[in-house]
């Protein structure tokens, strides 16, 4: 009952935020943290099979497993606050990026404004970006700015054409010394207006360092509750929804889209189901085996 309940609220939320009934990021937001919850469900039913002691230590887990699969995922949907916005152009450059203080990574927003053109017509274009730091390191960026329509099938005699647009993207950017950005080189071709819309904000995923450790207990957890409860013999082992979880939380914070829509966490699930699932079930399987090698060296003694 809990899963399929999870499961109709998060068609509903999906249904009324691609509508615009209510606006995406909540919308969005919920459904990431009901996936979370459902995908845990099914390995912590084992719990019952632990004494008291153990059970509450299983509700640490699983408030620590939520918290640590969900956070990045809301901190990436709901950014912290712009730290400045500036119109650049090759008249302004060499143009001041105020990042002072800011840390030594920071995430920008490469916005693009494509001319006005026919309806129904592709537009294109492609911008190359320098950035320097106060040191002069440079780092060198370059994209595509698109719009266009494509038409679909609706039935045997009906069809839709469908805009897809991709004029900004969101990339991480080191500034090792602290200090302020330096936009030194713009160049755009193609049917654009001759401007990038910069934004910085405060870098939206966590270092490395607090990262992978943060995934390796985890893991570790989960197989402990695998081993004590039996669930690593069954479909709902915890290791590898835990491994599936963290490779669609990684996939999903890694996205170049400034404002994540449902598409962007349908193919972080994807890519967790398809990576972080099978390396989840051999780092499983390895666990078991070693596991079990002991018993039967034991028992060949033994005979």
């Amino acid at each position: 009952m809990p899963p399929a309940l999870g499961a109709a609220v998060f068609l509903v939320l999906y249904v009324l935020g691609n509508l615009d009934v209510i606006r995406t990021p909540p919308a969005l937001a919920l459904d990431a943290l009901l996936l979370a919850l459902i995908v845990l469900f099914f390995p912590m039913r084992y719990a019952y099979r632990l004494g008291t002691t153990g059970r509450f230590a299983v509700g640490v887990l699983a408030i620590v497993w939520v918290a640590a699969v969900y956070a990045p995922i809301h901190r990436r949907i709901y950014p912290a606050g712009r730290i400045t916005s500036v119109d650049v152009t090759a008249e302004k450059l060499p143009l001041r990026l105020s990042a002072a203080g800011r840390g030594p990574s920071l995430d920008l927003v490469i916005e693009g404004h494509l001319e006005e053109g026919s309806p129904g017509a592709t537009r294109a274009a492609r911008y190359s970006l320098t950035v320097a730091d106060e040191d002069g390191q440079e780092q060198k960026h370059s994209g595509e700015l698109l719009e266009t329509w494509t038409r679909h099938a609706r039935g045997r005699r009906d069809s839709i054409d469908l805009l897809r647009s991709s004029t900004a993207t969101r990339i991480a950017l080191a500034n090792p010394s602290n200090g302020d950005l330096h936009v030194t080189e713009m160049l755009i071709r193609g049917r654009a207006e001759k401007r990038l819309t910069l934004s910085l904000y405060p870098h939206a995923q966590l270092s490395l360092w607090i990262s992978l450790p943060v995934a390796l207990g985890l893991i570790v957890a989960a197989a402990a509750f695998d081993r004590a409860t039996g669930a690593g013999e069954t479909a709902a082992s915890l290791t590898i929804a835990t491994a599936a979880a963290l490779t669609a939380t990684f996939a999903f914070q890694s996205v170049a889209s400034p404002t994540p829509t449902f598409r962007e966490l349908f193919g972080a699930v994807i890519v967790g189901a398809l990576v972080g699932g099978p390396l989840g079930g051999l780092l499983a399987w390895l666990l078991q085996a070693r596991r079990r090698s002991p018993s039967r060296a034991t028992a060949g003694r033994a005979s």
